[in-house]
């Protein structure tokens, strides 16, 4: 079974996907593609980078639909992944998302202030929010934190 890393933008309120609460099915996620390689402009053996920058447009897609950059990253079996309208962008879709599969998910740290990012990429696409000053201002100004799944099923 080949498996594949996927990047899943969440709402706040689907983090108990971690604990297997919510069910993540039929998911716009983002991933390592050709055409995202290509576009930009990596070359063989950077794929720890191009994951980082799949992982940056997955929280730009976070932003815009659900106004916070909150980004889950599962090892999903390859079946379960179809490809999405965006493959520049790593845009695929997630048939569903297994408990066991989630790693870690990146946010925002508490103090971190993105409602006026949140507020102007709302409901865009991915290349339109990011040409907004308010995002560039939050993707320069605030590293994404890494939080490991282990330490959501252990919290009270």
């Amino acid at each position: 079974m080949e498996r594949q890393l996927v990047f899943v933008p969440v709402a706040r309120t689907e983090l108990d996907s971690i604990q297997g609460e919510t069910q993540l099915r039929d998911r716009p996620a983002h991933r390592v593609t050709p055409e995202l390689l290509d576009e930009l402009g990596f070359e063989p053996g950077q794929e720890e980078d191009a994951e980082y920058a799949t992982l940056v447009l997955a929280s730009v897609a976070a932003l815009a639909t659900h106004g916070e950059r909150l980004v889950l990253v599962a090892e999903v079996d390859s079946s379960f992944i179809a490809p999405g309208d965006d493959l520049v962008n790593g845009a695929c879709v997630v048939s569903r998302v297994p408990q066991t599969a989630m790693t870690c998910w990146f946010s925002d740290a508490d103090e971190v202030d993105s409602g006026d990012a949140a507020a102007a990429a709302k409901g865009l696409e991915i290349d339109i929010a990011w040409e907004m000053d308010e995002v560039q201002a939050l993707l320069h100004g605030h590293d994404l934190l890494w939080n490991d799944v282990e330490e959501y099923r252990r919290r009270d």
